[in-house]
């Protein structure tokens, strides 16, 4: 069984906002609806060349959040990704995963 791709250059050029990454993380999430749950999907980033941490905690860290960061772990590969945007992911998700954690309590 293959994997599924999700090539974040086919829904965008543009990684730099926090709309782009709302928009991509919906289509991201529709797209893992379609794929049987024990298969993998690989976001492909390459090609990508700039990332703002907006772009980021939208689409990863907010992915990760609804998802939780070990399904996140589990489901999703990360492909083709610049040297310089896996620290900014990393910092991004792990930031984003604090604050959601510091607002559920505060609740």
């Amino acid at each position: 069984m293959s994997d599924a791709t999700f090539t974040l250059c086919d829904y965008s050029s543009d990684f730099v906002s926090r709309d782009i990454g709302k928009l991509l993380r919906a289509r991201l999430l529709e797209f893992d609806a379609t794929i049987p749950p024990d298969q993998q999907i690989t976001i492909d980033a390459s090609g990508v060349s700039i990332m703002t941490p907006s772009f980021v905690d939208e689409f990863f860290g907010r992915t990760a959040a609804a998802v939780g960061l070990e399904e996140f772990r589990r489901r999703f590969k990360l492909f083709g990704v610049a040297d310089f945007a896996r620290p900014l992911i990393n910092n991004v998700v792990r930031n984003r995963l604090i604050l959601e954690r510091q607002e559920h309590h505060a609740t």
